[in-house]
């Protein structure tokens, strides 16, 4: 169902003919299940077609607003958060009820229940320019609200006061405050606000791989029902008005507690479970976990692109498929019970691993042992802190949970210095997640022991085990390909490069990325190194500078700074400037090796792979616009591939280049000289290259670039192009032979 909403979201169909076919395959299935004749390949079939059409509405309400929208608006506020520069306030616009962010000044007095009319623009928020920056669009959508608004004007008025729910949580959280000296940690357990817990805490149990027992979730909910349920079963009343209370409650709490996907999980399982027993029905678990889950798409499709949604489903769904097979026994009581959580707790580990990987970019190696011990300090802490949410802090409660902080912060201190993570290194994410599969597989097939032979399902999964294993074995050349992206760093070039086995080289960083703003902001801090964080880039082999304009150097001040480096090539240009200075200070104070380079002068990089200097053979000062026209021509070369990068080098010096008899400049991709810019325009040169795949390093600019005379010459000669001016372009080359975008136009 998941799979088939984000499917459907792609907008790949129809939604007329969808919902036709959708409808047309689900009467046709009642038809047949009336007489007796219905399969069940045609009622999953029916299911993906109906998750499907669930996708296209999800989407549904960001299209509204895929046109960006101008005028007065009137809205309800429902939650404002303080930002750092200014605040979100969500609101629900009238009479349509959308939901859209707001973003006011920080000294602006405003609650929820306020009424908001504000003139601007509502448009979609902005999507993540590069893989690993914070992609707004997405967190938003995570909270419903598919537009964003940064007003011209706006009035606020005082409207509802805040409803039984908010006044609620308003009290239990003063309690909280009141009674514990440092309510940080209680109040993200028992409320799940984290906003008082603290940087260090949060990375401390991120690092430890604990972070999940902070989210509202089975635990939680458990502890709570198994606290109501001591009062609630001694009333004198039918067993189905006892579940209605005890369910009630626990709604209460969810609400409350205003938990997200973890929780609402926990509550259906339970409410569920609840009536099957108290009708005698069958309570398989993973049945009740599945039904559960379709519920909540069913309700909101959008919990499909949920991360909390995927992990708390993927932990839960691993611990009940593998749980009839990890029963332990031994004399020891203790022993055994100690035994069967830290299996729980590896394997829901290993049923997150491709998603926390996918995400993350690491897992926690500490997380099972840790999780099985700080989980009774946790469940102290929340027994605790509900209890003081509700006014029992008086009793001496606090200063209870106060030792058991002490304890929680001696066991962080002890564990921190042992703390490792595993990241992508030696596998890459495809290859954890057919590890992965074949660990689904493996628990489904093992707790089925009447419907397969033992020694047979035995006998299969080692077979899967070795073709997996020869496949994660295979040499890196074989299994990977050579990367090359361009980055979204706004009007500017910046390009990373990995090769098979793993070497990593950056092609200029990019610069401020809207330099006529009065606020600039740094692209090496927003969107460089966030991009090579998520690679996983500890160490960058090669760093190169095709020229000292800030365009081009200005990111890599914070990419010196943050990343140990190996060798910085460039020129050897002077240019007088506060950010070349800086770079000349930071190779000198981190003493990396640097060295100029000249046509001819070439780089092994293993694999089969080399990079050449192609141009210039001796630097030019007196050429017109003297910086641009000194820019390293290089050629990355794998195999039969050619990839051209021309920094931004102008039509006089192409030109040159072409009618050069000594320098073959044919190459099957090629880095579109000067962000397309129409001085740049030769097209002499792109027929000395004959590129079958171009692509242009561009945002938003007032240049007119990419200019349309560039645009016509790549359209004339069939070149496949790209630019970067939404989000990252990657060019692999497979085995030196053949290579192809992985990503769609832009």
């Amino acid at each position: 169902m998941a799979l088939g909403i984000r499917l459907g979201s792609q907008g790949l169909f129809d939604p007329g003919i969808l919902l036709i076919v959708a409808a047309a395959a689900a009467l046709i299935w009642l038809i047949s299940a009336y007489r007796g004749s219905a399969k069940a390949w045609f009622f999953r079939l029916v299911l993906g077609l109906a998750a499907v059409a669930l996708g296209q509405l999800a989407i549904l309400p960001q299209e509204v607003w895929v046109v960006p929208r101008e005028g007065e608006f009137i809205g309800q506020v429902y939650q404002v958060q303080k930002l750092t520069y200014d605040q979100r306030v969500l609101v629900h616009l009238k009479p349509s009820r959308l939901q859209v962010a707001v973003h006011l000044p920080l000294d602006v007095s405003i609650s929820p229940g306020n009424e908001l009319t504000f003139w601007g623009t509502i448009a979609q928020p902005n999507q993540a320019p590069n893989p690993g920056a914070f992609c707004y669009r997405d967190y938003l959508r995570r909270l419903g609200v598919f537009g964003v608004c940064y007003p011209t004007e706006f009035q606020v008025t005082a409207g509802d006061n805040p409803g039984l729910l908010a006044r609620a949580r308003g009290v239990m959280r003063r309690n909280i405050v009141t009674h514990i000296r440092d309510p940080g940690l209680v109040l993200a357990l028992v409320l799940g606000e984290r906003d008082e817990l603290g940087e260090g805490r949060r990375d401390s149990w991120r690092l430890l791989g604990i972070s999940h027992l902070l989210a509202i979730s089975g635990m939680h909910v458990g502890y709570v029902a198994l606290g109501v349920s001591l009062v609630v079963k001694r009333f004198p009343c039918r067993p189905l008005f006892k579940l209605a209370l005890l369910q009630g409650l626990l709604l209460s709490y969810i609400v409350i507690s205003g938990t997200g996907a973890s929780g609402w999980r926990a509550f259906l399982v339970s409410l569920l479970g609840g009536y099957a027993g108290l009708r005698g029905l069958r309570r398989d678990p993973l049945h009740i976990w599945a039904t559960a889950g379709l519920i909540m798409l069913l309700v909101k499709p959008a919990l499909a692109f949920d991360l909390s949604f995927a992990l708390s489903f993927a932990a839960s769904g691993g611990i009940l498929l593998w749980s009839p097979t990890m029963q332990v026994r031994w004399k020891s009581r203790t022993l055994t019970y100690l035994a069967q959580s830290l299996l729980l707790s590896l394997t829901a580990q290993c049923s997150l691993v491709p998603f926390l990987m996918g995400s993350f970019g690491e897992v926690a190696l500490l997380g099972p042992l840790a999780t099985l011990l700080f989980l009774p300090c946790a469940a102290v802490l929340i027994v605790g802190g509900l209890l003081t949410a509700l006014g029992l802090g008086s009793l001496g409660i606090g200063s209870v949970l106060n030792r058991v902080m002490q304890v929680v912060q001696a066991m962080e201190a002890l564990l921190l210095p042992y703390a490792r993570q595993w990241k992508l290194g030696t596998l890459n994410l495809w290859e954890i997640s057919l590890w992965w599969a074949l660990f689904i597989y493996a628990g489904w097939r093992l707790r089925q022991p009447r419907l397969t032979k033992p020694w047979r399902t035995l006998a299969q999964l080692c077979s899967l085990f070795v073709i997996v294993l020869f496949i994660s074995t295979l040499p890196p050349v074989v299994r990977r390909p050579l990367e090359i992206t361009a980055l979204n760093v706004g009007q500017g070039d910046s390009f990373y490069v990995r090769t098979p086995s793993g070497l990593h080289l950056l092609i200029d960083g990019g610069g401020d990325l809207y330099p006529w703003q009065p606020r600039t902001r740094d692209a090496g801090v927003e969107r460089v190194v966030p991009y090579l964080r998520h690679r996983q880039v500890e160490r960058l082999d090669y760093v190169i500078l095709s020229h000292p304009h800030d365009d081009h150097l200005g990111g890599l001040l914070a990419v010196l700074e943050e990343f140990e480096v190996g060798m910085v090539l460039d020129n050897g240009h002077d240019h007088p400037s506060p950010t070349y200075e800086r770079y000349l200070e930071l190779l000198e104070e981190k003493e990396i090796p640097y060295h100029p380079v000249r046509a001819g002068d070439r780089v092994d990089l293993g694999d089969g792979i080399t990079l050449t200097v192609l141009y210039p053979q001796a630097l030019r000062p007196n050429l017109r616009s003297a910086q641009n026209n000194n820019s390293l021509l290089l050629r990355l070369q794998y195999g039969g591939v050619r990839m051209l990068f021309t920094g931004d080098l102008e039509s006089a010096v192409l030109y040159d280049l072409a009618h050069d008899p000594n320098l073959d400049l044919q190459s099957q991709w090629l880095k579109i000289p000067h962000h397309g810019s129409r001085g740049s325009m030769e097209p002499h040169f792109y027929a000395a290259v004959d590129p079958a795949w171009a692509v242009i390093p561009v945002g938003p600019n007032n240049f007119g670039h990419p200019h349309e005379e560039v645009v016509e010459e790549l359209n004339k000669r069939g070149i496949v192009w790209r630019t970067t001016y939404e989000e990252a372009q990657t060019f692999q080359v497979w085995w030196g032979v053949w290579g192809r975008f992985t990503r769609g136009p832009s």
